[in-house]
């Protein structure tokens, strides 16, 4: 019966950590999107303000001209408890 009850509590709290992890990832993807469009729409303070209310640190935010095409793309790597995401986002046709 122990060991049941040994064998519950290992897989318990190895869920936990799962789905501690995936929501730290979705919320990471979650704020790195957002930022790259408000830096997009409304410039790069603005995206550093949406950065600090979601408490989460900004590893770096990049700004490309889209050639001929007109345009910026913006690419921003951010961190949220350990866990870092990507996101890019274009204003060109």
């Amino acid at each position: 019966m122990m060991g049941v009850l040994a064998l519950s509590f290992s897989w318990t709290l190895a869920l936990v950590t799962v789905q501690q992890n995936l929501t730290a990832s979705l919320s990471a993807q979650t704020v790195a999107d957002a930022v790259v469009l408000a830096a997009l729409e409304d410039g790069e303070t603005t995206a550093r303000q949406l950065v600090e209310l979601n408490e989460a640190q900004l590893i770096s935010l990049t700004f490309y001209n889209a050639g001929g095409q007109g345009g910026e793309t913006a690419v921003a790597v951010i961190e949220i408890d350990g866990v870092q995401a990507q996101a890019t986002a274009s204003s060109a046709p």
